[in-house]
């Protein structure tokens, strides 16, 4: 059974309020609520959250600046709940560290499941660990540490979710579909770019190892490396 949690709203609309208090008590969880961003600093110095539902516009802020002080100083894991929709909008939220990006309005049975998805988590999935393309490419997804071509990178949250999804998929083709539900956990649409943006942050990352991301039309994205990178 799913131990109790200590789930924090950072938003100031008392509809989103209400809703949100009201999922997160059905689920057996504990909720805490802040109306802005000077609530939530104080809120964050007190205690311990499981998770932070974060909306970006705020009273006296934009809720991304909290990300910092979310992920250094509480540690805390934290996901983003807002009206501000654009495919740029999400890609900054999931670049500064966001597990996942909800656009306003959501169903309750939807955010349920969001939550449910990020404090059910198996406690290994947060150890450190260390996946690889054979002695080319070394990621840990804990620190988000790229070891690639004798240097060392830190990839973005949804570059590392990246990665690991074309390792995992080595050699088979991903299309804007599948990389959307992997690393953002939601549906593509028509006009999204953010797989596509992903894609070339993570080429650029790559460059000058023997791993590389192609593009085959019509089927998507593939990680695919030359033998001599695999040991072989």
């Amino acid at each position: 059974m799913t131990e109790t949690a200590d789930i924090l709203l950072v938003d100031d609309d008392v509809l989103i309020q209400l809703m949100v208090e009201d999922v997160v008590t059905q689920m057996g969880h504990r909720f805490h609520c802040a109306a802005d961003g000077e609530q939530a600093r104080a809120a964050l110095k007190r205690q311990r959250f499981d998770l932070v539902i974060l909306d970006r516009r705020l009273p006296d802020t934009d809720g991304l600046l909290l990300a910092q002080t979310i992920q250094a100083e509480a540690r805390a894991p934290f996901i983003v709940l807002s009206s501000l929709s654009a495919s740029h909008d999400q890609l900054l939220g999931l670049g500064l560290g966001a597990l996942d990006y909800i656009c306003k309005p959501v169903e309750p049975a939807l955010l349920r499941a969001r939550i449910a998805k990020h404090i059910d988590a198996p406690r290994e999935a947060h150890e450190e660990r260390v996946v690889t393309v054979g002695k080319a490419v070394q990621l840990n997804t804990q620190t988000r540490r790229l070891s690639v071509g004798g240097r060392t990178e830190v990839l973005s949250p949804a570059e590392s979710r990246l990665l690991v999804h074309l390792i995992h998929t080595l050699d088979r083709p991903s299309d804007r579909l599948e990389i959307s539900k992997a690393i953002c956990g939601r549906e593509w649409v028509y006009g999204d770019r953010t797989a596509d943006v992903l894609v070339s942050r993570l080429r650029r990352r790559l460059a000058g190892s023997e791993v590389e991301i192609v593009t085959v039309h019509g089927l998507g994205y593939l990680l695919t490396a030359k033998p001599d990178a695999l040991g072989q």
